[in-house]
């Protein structure tokens, strides 16, 4: 069984069953989950990169150090990369050209995330998430726990994630079965939060 496929049968696997009342409890305001607060906390400029989406990423979890902040905020190519990838194009529909500016960008942000001082220093976590909060039809969330769920196997590569993302938004039957869950957040989001939940709990 080649990856693409494992990553199939997984997918399809959270999307069955009780796949509803977990979204539904991930988006309960009275939960402690980030539900909706992910994309909605606010300013969320698709056009720039503030503390307020650095706190968006906290709240999946991630780790935000003061250096990397500072670091973050204050590059101005980091900026210019961001504009250079478009807001309206969902990840199944983009082109080459599109990926490759996202490409750019992610790879941006992980290298304001590297600690230079450290023996080794190689983020990818947090700045994953990043880059979903600013394009999140585009840009994936991405943690070793849905990618271990998904059977992706090393070497790792943010191009094979979003390949195998990008394979499961185009499959008729997963957009079925998504396209029937509550529509809480955009489709390539909601995919995460199924496929988290269903791994976690």
């Amino acid at each position: 069984m080649d990856q693409y496929t494992r990553a199939r049968e997984a997918a399809l696997k959270a999307l069955g069953g009780n796949a509803a009342t977990r979204v539904t409890a991930y988006y309960r305001p009275d939960s402690d989950y980030t539900g909706h607060t992910f994309l909605t906390v606010g300013p969320n400029d698709p056009f720039r990169i503030t503390a307020t989406d650095l706190f968006a990423v906290t709240l999946l979890n991630a780790a935000v150090g003061p250096r990397a902040t500072r670091a973050v905020l204050a590059d101005e190519q980091l900026t210019v990369d961001l504009k250079a990838v478009p807001a309206d194009v969902a990840l199944e529909h983009a082109d080459d050209e599109t990926l490759v500016l996202a490409g750019v960008f992610y790879e941006r942000i992980k290298q304001l995330f590297v600690d230079p001082t450290a023996r080794q220093s190689e983020p990818w976590v947090a700045p994953a998430k990043l880059a979903a909060r600013k394009r999140p039809e585009l840009l994936p969330v991405r943690d070793a726990l849905v990618r271990r769920y998904l059977g992706i196997e090393p070497p790792y590569s943010f191009r094979t994630d979003w390949d195998t993302y990008r394979r499961l938004m185009l499959d008729p039957e997963i957009r079925g079965l998504l396209d029937g869950l509550p529509q809480l957040d955009p489709p390539l989001r909601l995919l995460d939060v199924v496929l988290w939940t269903k791994a976690r709990w």
